[in-house]
């Protein structure tokens, strides 16, 4: 079969962007159709003469633009039409005769009789046309005052120095990246981690890095090497109920981790937004090493999504920076939202926390009933499931999703060039209700006691 080679001489700009036009031009001129696989990495580099890495940041640029579909171990190959592309993650509602166990959304509660009166208190008792106008990007001091003594009150120092807000975690790691200069920089994460962060990763360009990891999380010795070897700018983590296997890294390597990047002069990004779901946990990061650690937090999972407010705690010499990056990029969270989340923070979180920490607790009683060999940690929204040979994580997904059942293939965490064990992760909080939860585990059970389809050679 002939090799499909570009002429790269009828585009313009460097190597990687000229082949990531040509790409874009064979697509849209049914050179290179929906489902084709595209020549390895090596072969086209052989063949128009180039680097290696030029062919690997041409194919990189044409998957961010949604173009090219990775898959680690398999090749890259041309999207097919409506398969998501990689920085989409759109919320899934529930439909008749569809469970979705694919997103790790806030456990079914009420939430609008808890903030109800919350926002009546901010109209009748607070000055409301202030909260509808600009303000600074740090907030009220009231408002980052609420956060800081609730952070004390879990174990967690916290001052105006070290405290911004952010519109969620997700713009947390967008402000970081921006804040500490890693556009188009190498910066290093668990071998699987969370999609959001390697879709910020991918819009700005930046190296990823993927580190070896275990049960317990990003290996020590695995980091070390790849700050001799690559040098990234920072190091990004979810140490407490690890994204995707729900992994818990203990204060021991936590330490150690902490310890390769101090030697290294590296910043450590703490991605904590499941921190308060387990009862119980080690310390922080951050509180181990304030100086190296820039922590984010958010109340979408443990409060409610909508609100939208998160916050970073970071060395003081950052925060600056960090600032700027809030500037440019959306000026600043709303006054009236922050209103709401502080007064929500002054009626205490406790029950909310017990009340969904009993939910997940019941619901994963069912799905170690159904699923026996799913892994789960106490207070984890979601759970990982190890397939048996001969299943493939994408396979199964497909067959999942043909049985009715949305569910998050291991490929979609995969970082860099790691090759992602063969499993899937399941939420237990998405479903509207345990009886559909137990549906949905059963369709899966029942999927897995089969054997996968047979795909004819094409």
């Amino acid at each position: 079969m002939t090799i499909w080679t570009p002429d790269l001489s009828a585009h313009e700009g460097p190597l990687y962007l000229r082949l990531a036009q040509a790409i874009a031009q064979a697509i849209a001129a049914g050179q290179l159709p929906p489902g084709s696989r595209l020549p390895t990495q090596r072969a086209l580099a052989d063949r128009l003469g180039v680097t290696v890495g030029t062919i690997t940041r041409a194919y990189a640029e044409a998957e961010r633009r949604g173009l090219l579909v990775a898959q680690v171990g398999n090749g890259t190959w041309v999207r097919e039409h409506g398969e998501a592309k990689p920085a989409d993650w759109p919320v899934r509602e529930e439909l008749e005769g569809r469970i979705e166990l694919w997103q790790n959304l806030p456990v079914p509660i009420d939430r609008a009789a808890m903030l109800a009166p919350l926002l009546h208190q901010v109209a009748d008792e607070g000055d409301l046309n202030r909260l509808l106008g600009y303000d600074q990007e740090a907030g009220r001091p009231h408002q980052r005052q609420a956060f800081i003594d609730w952070l004390a009150g879990l174990g967690i120092p916290a001052s105006h120095d070290r405290f911004l807000f952010c519109n969620g975690a997700q713009h947390g790691i967008m402000l970081t990246l921006l804040g500490l200069g890693c556009v188009g920089e190498p910066i290093a994460c668990e071998g699987l981690t969370y999609p959001g962060l390697l879709g910020a990763a991918r819009q700005l360009n930046c190296q990823v890095i993927a580190v070896a990891m275990d049960e317990e999380g990003m290996l020590p010795e695995a980091l070390d090497a790849a700050c001799r070897q690559r040098r990234p700018r920072l190091v990004y983590l979810t140490p407490t109920l690890q994204n995707p296997t729900t992994g818990m890294m203990g204060e021991a390597r936590r330490r150690d981790i902490l310890a390769v990047c101090e030697r290294h002069g590296v910043w450590v990004v703490e991605d904590d937004v499941n921190g308060l779901l387990p009862a119980g946990r080690p310390a922080p990061m951050v509180t181990l090493a304030p100086e190296r650690v820039i922590h984010l937090g958010s109340l979408a999972k443990i409060a409610c999504g909508g609100l939208r407010v998160g916050f970073l705690l970071c060395p003081p010499s950052l925060r600056m920076a960090l600032a700027q990056a809030m500037r440019l990029s959306s000026w600043m969270v709303s006054p009236l939202l922050l209103e709401v989340a502080a007064r929500l923070l002054g009626q205490g979180l406790t029950p909310l926390l017990e009340e969904q920490r009993r939910i997940l607790h019941r619901r994963a009683e069912l799905l170690l009933h159904l699923l026996p060999d799913a892994r789960w940690q106490h207070g984890a929204m979601h759970a990982w499931l190890p397939l048996p040979p001969p299943w493939r994580s994408q396979e199964f997904a497909a067959a999942a999703d043909a049985a009715g059942v949305g569910v998050t293939s291991g490929e979609l965490f995969a970082a860099g060039q790691f090759a992602a064990p063969q499993g899937v992760r399941l939420s237990l909080s998405q479903p509207s209700s345990d009886a559909l939860l137990a549906e949905g585990l059963t369709r899966l059970r029942d999927l897995l006691a089969g054997a996968p389809p047979i795909h004819p050679l094409l």
